[in-house]
């Protein structure tokens, strides 16, 4: 089971909040893990728009299937989305720490 992103969630995704709170090392693998957690969506994403765009162009009156589908695409949107804010946080803290350390960054 994942842990929570406590990190994330006390700082409310704020990279720079959450420097300042935090005085330890951010390792690759944090990114890592976010990316492909990210990337483990895009296939329901796929999936998701495949079958909205379908029933609007082979059922355009099936509104509560319509209605259905864009829900469900929503929510995989949705838990997309916080999977990306949460690499670009971790990578934005790694930036961050990068630049105190060593005055440029390579990421």
């Amino acid at each position: 089971m994942a842990r929570e992103a406590k990190l994330f969630a006390s700082s409310a995704g704020s990279a720079v909040r959450a420097f300042l709170r935090f005085r330890a090392n951010i390792p690759p693998r944090w990114i890592k893990n976010a990316r492909n957690s990210r990337k483990r969506i895009e296939p329901e994403i796929v999936a998701g728009l495949r079958s909205f765009r379908r029933l609007q162009k082979d059922r355009p009156r099936a509104r509560v299937a319509i209605r259905n589908a864009q829900r469900e695409l929503r929510r995989v949107l949705d838990r997309w989305e916080m999977a990306y804010e949460k690499e670009n946080f971790y990578r934005g803290i790694r930036v961050l720490l990068e630049l105190q350390r060593d005055g440029m960054s390579r990421l």
